[in-house]
């Protein structure tokens, strides 16, 4: 379905009854990563983000960090009762940062994600290498992006999963996309290792493979003690793809009262 959010229509797929979860997908993703997760005694509501999916396309300043946390807090308006955020990389740092702007949300899994980057130096690195990508997607065109962001050694994915991958980027727009980039991407981000102490609930999902990312899992925690770590077995970037069995009794048992 469609809904105006803030003169934007937004692409949303709901799924199910009870309480609400909302389900950020990563980058190059839309609503349809819903179809990941197990069923759930729950309401599941994933909107396609900013500049992608079926989501209307907008200037770059409307798909800034903040625009986009506004968007999905009228979304959350739908539900008056505490919210579950699932976020995967992108998402991930999507729902870490509105953990911190809205007291709705009691709960965030974060999947191969990150609260951000810790210096003004990386912040300024990073932001010179997504506004490349940007200038790769544009001059380029998508096709030759998504070979290279496919060929990063991040995934671990089978021929038949590469493929399903592959036709999902493909129908991203390369414009929208680079927009997200310049807009979103990790060095425009406000830093959150700060305030990580301050925020709900936080439960990490890494999978086996993805060293990056179980090492900034582990420097979260010894931020704050409490976070739980969930390693996906023979799984990088994309555990919710590379192991969907293992993935979906993880998420089963953090949101039906297991571990």
């Amino acid at each position: 379905m469609t809904t105006n959010i803030r003169g934007l229509s937004y692409e949303v797929i709901v799924r199910g009854e009870g309480n609400p979860i909302l389900l950020l997908h990563g980058f190059t993703g839309n609503a349809e990563w819903i179809k990941h997760f197990p069923k759930l005694q729950s309401r599941l509501v994933s909107p396609s983000l900013l500049q992608h999916g079926e989501t209307a396309a907008c200037p770059v300043r409307r798909s800034c960090m903040s625009q986009q946390i506004y968007d999905l807090s009228r979304l959350m308006d739908l539900d008056n009762r505490p919210w579950t955020v699932i976020g995967y990389s992108l998402g991930g740092r999507i729902g870490l940062t509105l953990a911190a702007c809205d007291e709705r949300v009691h709960h965030v899994i974060g999947i191969s994600t990150t609260p951000g980057l810790q210096s003004t130096f990386e912040r300024k690195l990073r932001r010179q290498q997504d506004a490349q990508l940007a200038r790769l997607l544009e001059e380029e065109g998508l096709e030759a992006f998504v070979e290279r962001w496919e060929n990063l050694p991040l995934w671990r994915q089978t021929e038949s999963m590469k493929a399903e991958l592959r036709k999902e980027r493909l129908a991203q727009r390369p414009d929208a996309l680079a927009n997200s980039l310049r807009a979103i991407g990790t060095g425009h981000m406000p830093s959150l290792w700060g305030h990580l102490k301050r925020l709900p609930r936080i439960d990490l999902i890494v999978g086996e493979y993805d060293h990056k990312f179980q090492t900034i899992a582990r420097d979260m925690k010894r931020e704050r003690p409490d976070i739980q770590i969930h390693e996906i077995s023979d799984a990088g970037h994309a555990p919710h793809i590379e192991n969907t069995q293992e993935f979906g009794t993880i998420i089963k048992n953090l949101i039906l009262g297991g571990n």
